[in-house]
């Protein structure tokens, strides 16, 4: 780990090549860093509502030039990776449904196809693989850990485990959410058969709103935060995200953890709160947790990347690099 925390310049563009990669019918990004040949693997999932390119690119470049293959991709409805619609229900060839569902179901999917994705690519060391997710995705990422061998560690920043910490925590506009995403059901429904575009279809809420607003993520400040990682207004989610989420809980996998993981809790974060990723830190069997002076979004660029990067990767390094061949790294 170095000292101090002094911004870094942009990693060089020289230290590793990116192409696309299509893995189930989608599409997502993959870097490679000049050394090693065949470098260790860490499969990049962007935090709830974002898209990877605006949000992790920084993380992702950081990663590649230190010589870790990166796979980065959106999940699907958010971004460049959406899933095609299926040929029965497709208006036009390559036509995608762009449904922005917070769906943890949806993701963890998307999650397992990547990290199959990875193992058979022959650019990378699927054998040494690694998952990074941030908030809900971050509680995915842990989740498909537990339920697999082939995961060697896992980087969980801010994570959420419960769908419903992001929710708002006021009584009356979760109720109205709840009752919006129940009705949503069937209007979409009816929506979908009758060939109505997915945007226009259904009951919508915005997606990022402050503490007593109807939206499926609310904490203080995590709109603004959003509009200026994204560069434009984050937008709405088909109502429905407020049940996928209530129904969502993955804290019961941490006990079947079988890979190291790395917590790391923001001393700011009002999305994630550090007390919760504490706690959830002390259920997994061979976890670490690190604090860092963040809120939810500032880790995302600049020196709250670098405070907090500077973690993940003295992690990554003794999780993954332990072959001889990567020393000289």
């Amino acid at each position: 780990m170095t000292g101090g925390y002094a911004r870094r310049e942009k990693p060089s563009r020289y230290a590793f090549s990116t192409r696309e990669i299509t893995f189930d019918d989608r599409q997502g990004h993959l870097f490679v860093p000049d050394r090693p040949e065949t470098p260790p693997v860490v499969v990049l999932a962007p935090g709830a509502g974002l898209r990877w390119r605006a949000a992790l690119e920084p993380t992702a470049e950081r990663l590649a030039a230190r010589g870790y293959a990166v796979f980065a991709f959106d999940h699907r409805g958010f971004g460049g990776s959406e899933e095609p619609r299926s040929s029965s229900n497709r208006a036009n060839p390559g036509e995608v449904d762009e449904e922005r569902l917070l769906s943890p179901a949806r993701q963890r999917a998307d999650l397992d196809a990547a990290i199959e994705a990875m193992q058979d690519d022959p650019a990378v060391d699927g054998d040494r693989l690694a998952l990074w997710g941030m908030d809900l995705s971050a509680g995915t990422a842990l989740a498909a850990a537990a339920d697999s061998f082939r995961v060697d560690a896992v980087v969980a920043r801010f994570p959420v485990l419960a769908g419903k910490t992001l929710l708002p925590g006021w009584v009356r506009p979760r109720l109205r959410g709840l009752v919006r995403g129940v009705a949503d059901y069937p209007i979409s429904a009816l929506g979908r058969l009758r060939g109505v575009e997915a945007s226009e279809r259904g009951h919508h809420v915005p997606l990022f709103g402050e503490p007593g607003e109807t939206a499926a993520i609310v904490a203080p400040g995590a709109e603004r935060s959003v509009r200026t990682a994204l560069g434009r207004d984050p937008g709405t989610t088909p109502a429905r995200s407020f049940v996928t989420l209530q129904r969502h809980d993955c804290r019961d996998v941490l006990a079947d953890l079988s890979c190291p993981a790395l917590f790391v809790a923001g001393a700011h974060d009002e999305v994630a709160p550090a007390e919760r990723v504490a706690a959830a830190s002390e259920e997994a069997p061979d976890a670490s947790l690190v604090r860092v002076p963040a809120d939810h979004y500032s880790a995302l660029d600049g020196e709250g990347l670098e405070r907090t990067l500077n973690h993940e990767l003295a992690f990554l390094d003794a999780e993954l690099r332990r072959d001889a061949s990567t020393k000289h790294l």
